[in-house]
């Protein structure tokens, strides 16, 4: 048996969808405590971005006065001294000492002893040529004989005696390099003539074998060309043959 709990029996059931549910209580706004105290203490600045709507002019008492233009920011600066205490007191200068008496001396006395001992420069050797008094110097005028009188005339340069030297050096290592160098032929065993002569031989019966596989009709330049190519090449080998088996030392040049 069902309980039917009906608090309100004038409740229509067709109508219970169409209401919205309610909304929920909303939260009071956030207020800062410090709101009104910054409104109170901020200053309006007016017109902060655009200027004045009006420009004020200036007195006419303070025009072209010093100081009134625009000029040069001055830089401050934040840095300050931070003295521990109180600094000790700037030591004081020594007082002067005496000065050493310079001994005088007399520099015209001095230039008439130097005059004096200095000796004179003796005059150059001159020739008069002319009858009109045309002076030109001996030296280096041919007129006297000087060449021939220095302590070197008539012997060999230093320079070429040193080259002289170098060479003579140069022909004695290569002198000694050839008298002292390794010959460079070299005699085979009889073992390596044998093992040459095979591999010529050898050699040659491939080569022949090749020779007797070409066509007998020789039509073409290049069928032309290999056979006289071949035909060469055999008889190179013949003579090299009979060369090492009628020749029981040789030698060979490296």
């Amino acid at each position: 048996m069902s309980v039917v709990q009906i608090v309100q029996h004038d409740e229509v059931i067709y109508t219970i969808l169409d209401k919205p549910p309610p909304d929920p209580p909303k939260t009071p706004r956030y207020e800062s405590k410090l709101e009104r105290q910054l409104k109170e203490t901020k200053t309006p600045q007016t017109r902060f971005d655009f200027g004045y709507a009006e420009v004020p002019l200036k007195k006419p008492e303070d025009f072209l006065k010093k100081g009134e233009g625009i000029g040069q920011p001055i830089k401050k600066s934040d840095h300050k001294c931070l003295v521990s205490g109180t600094l000790p007191p700037v030591p004081r200068r020594p007082p002067p000492g005496k000065k050493s008496d310079k001994p005088q001396k007399n520099f015209r006395v001095e230039n008439i002893k130097k005059a004096i001992k200095t000796k004179a420069k003796p005059p150059q050797p001159r020739l008069v040529d002319t009858r009109d008094g045309h002076i030109k110097k001996i030296k280096g005028s041919g007129e006297v004989p000087e060449y021939c009188l220095r302590p070197d005339f008539g012997k060999i340069p230093g320079y070429l005696m040193k080259r002289n030297r170098k060479i003579q050096k140069d022909l004695e290592k290569m002198k000694y390099i050839e008298e002292h160098k390794e010959s460079l032929c070299k005699l085979i065993n009889e073992q390596e003539r044998e093992k040459l002569l095979e591999d010529l031989k050898y050699k040659w019966q491939v080569m022949q074998k090749a020779f007797l596989q070409l066509p007998m009709l020789t039509d073409t330049i290049p069928k032309i060309l290999r056979k006289t190519k071949m035909e060469q090449e055999l008889k190179q080998l013949e003579k090299d043959i009979a060369l090492i088996e009628s020749n029981p030392y040789i030698y060979i040049y490296e």
